[in-house]
């Protein structure tokens, strides 16, 4: 699995050296701060089919000629085969590199090019001589390599982890295609049918029985619908005939290959309906399952990749969905998960648990440059932290009266000073928060005197106090609660 990582001129991300990763990673931040492109970079890195050909000009930052750099270190090395003549050599390795370039000259003999040039090698975990590697051959020879052998297409290795990344588009494991986990299913039960036949033929000397009852199971159903009296097809095998084409009929059951029309479905009375159609959140959890289900079985390890988990999940089923990552990266035989979330109840049900960690992504104000930093609790505002509240503030700079009601009610606590007269008293003469709100109090109704306190005692009556009907008209905006929760943090920070 996934120790450490690095990654260079890749979209939005200038820079991004020696990320500690563990188990489960939780990546949080403002849209535009290169949270999806960060598991896009370790996806990329791990998925290296056809992979010149899914890089565009868009990932290079600006459209300059930088060369994009991934580094991946490994928390264990793995074993490595090369090539050597008519037998080959294990290396071990811990670390994965992923180098694109702009290609600056036309690929020979081809008539079209990619955009880029890949270096995508393993890393050996033993230092490099002048000229390349080199381990002792059991001869006791050396068996000396380069770089040029550490490509991912030339070498062979069960122990790197398969990349599973699930972008905006959850379905694609469960559709046939390209190195899809279904297509995998759909194969191999198309040759479990195929070798039954064949046996049952060699056997019988005929053939098998199942193939004669396709032609009457395909003849009943275009009974259902009077296919005999569709006037196209008949138009069609009278223009077919006239080219000596032999008669084109419509299958809709192939007898060699069975399930090649297959899909996953949900049974709704007599309908069979396809997976897709439940929803793009349900779509999305059962792909997951289908595919943590084959890796169990074969025994893989994965690397689970997914952005934004919570999207078109009920707030039940986003909990249910963080628990069962957070179970399957906690196995000792677990995977490791990578996702990014702007939910809060996604990230509240995950953090503090072992093998968590939380990172947050923005842009330094004066470069711009996008920043990737571990968020951690250790030092909570509350014996209780991280509370909803505080990973609203810490982790999506969101202000809400929950928190600030929160943060006054514990520094009355630890303060004592329960009235408000003492609180507004320590707030200023301690803390120099400034009496600059009106405030005009009710009792029975009638209006009292009119007194200036401090903004965090202003925004706690008017909270607390929806009864008065003369302070109705004067409220607060986010500027100001965000700036009234900012003086609370300083006090709390102090009191605690």
């Amino acid at each position: 699995m996934i120790k450490k990582l690095s990654i260079k001129n890749f979209r939005g991300i200038e820079e991004v050296n020696d990320l500690e990763v563990d188990r489960f990673n939780i990546f949080i931040g403002d849209n535009g701060t290169s949270k999806t492109s960060t598991l896009e970079a370790i996806h990329f890195c791990f998925s290296p089919n056809f992979l010149s050909g899914r890089i565009k000009h868009t990932d290079f930052p600006n459209g300059n000629d930088n060369p994009i750099k991934v580094l991946i270190e490994l928390e264990n090395s793995i074993n490595v085969n090369l090539p050597d003549g008519y037998t080959e050599q294990t290396v071990t390795c811990n670390k994965v590199f992923l180098g694109i370039k702009k290609r600056d000259k036309k690929t020979a003999g081809k008539i079209f090019s990619d955009l880029v040039t890949l270096d995508h090698i393993v890393v050996p975990d033993i230092p490099r001589g002048e000229k390349g590697y080199a381990v002792k051959r059991k001869s006791g020879s050396d068996f000396t390599f380069t770089e040029r052998s550490l490509s991912l297409s030339q070498i062979s290795t069960n122990e790197l982890p398969r990349s599973f990344f699930y972008g905006k588009e959850r379905d694609r494991q469960l559709q046939k295609g390209y190195n899809s986990s279904f297509s995998t299913i759909i194969d191999d039960l198309n040759w479990r049918f195929s070798r039954s036949v064949r046996k049952e033929s060699e056997e019988t000397g005929k053939p098998a029985e199942i193939l004669n009852k396709i032609p009457s199971l395909t003849s009943e159903i275009a009974d259902k619908v009077e296919f005999n009296k569709y006037e196209i097809f008949k138009e069609f095998n009278n223009r077919t005939k006239a080219f000596g084409i032999e008669e084109i009929n419509l299958a809709i059951l192939d007898s060699i290959a069975p399930y090649e029309s297959a899909f996953l479905s949900s049974k709704k009375d007599v309908l069979d309906l396809p997976i897709k159609y439940l929803g793009s959140g349900i779509e999305m959890i059962i792909s997951l399952l289908f595919l943590e289900t084959l890796a169990s079985m074969s025994k893989e390890k994965l690397l689970i990749l997914i952005d934004e988990p919570e999207l078109h999940l009920h707030p039940r089923l986003q909990e249910q969905l963080a628990d069962y990552l957070w179970n399957i990266s906690s196995r000792k035989d677990g995977h490791q998960i990578f996702v990014t979330t702007h939910s809060p109840v996604f990230f509240k049900n995950c953090v503090g648990k072992s093998g968590v960690k939380t990172f947050v992504t923005n842009r330094e104000v004066k470069t711009n440059k996008i920043l990737v930093n571990e968020m951690s609790f250790a030092n909570g505002l509350f014996p209780w932290s991280p509370s909803w509240g505080e990973i609203n503030y810490l982790a999506y700079n969101y202000v809400t009266i929950e928190f600030h009601d929160e943060l006054y009610g514990f520094i009355q606590e630890k303060t004592q000073c329960f009235f408000e007269k003492d609180m507004d008293d320590l707030l200023e003469q301690k803390f120099g928060i400034p009496k600059d709100r009106a405030w005009i109090p009710e009792k029975a109704g009638v209006p009292q005197a009119s007194k200036n306190v401090t903004l965090p005692v202003f925004i706690r009556n008017k909270i607390h106090h929806p009864e008065n009907k003369t302070m109705q008209a004067v409220s607060f905006n986010g500027a100001e609660l965000q700036q009234s929760i900012e003086y609370l943090i300083k006090v709390a920070q102090t009191v605690k």
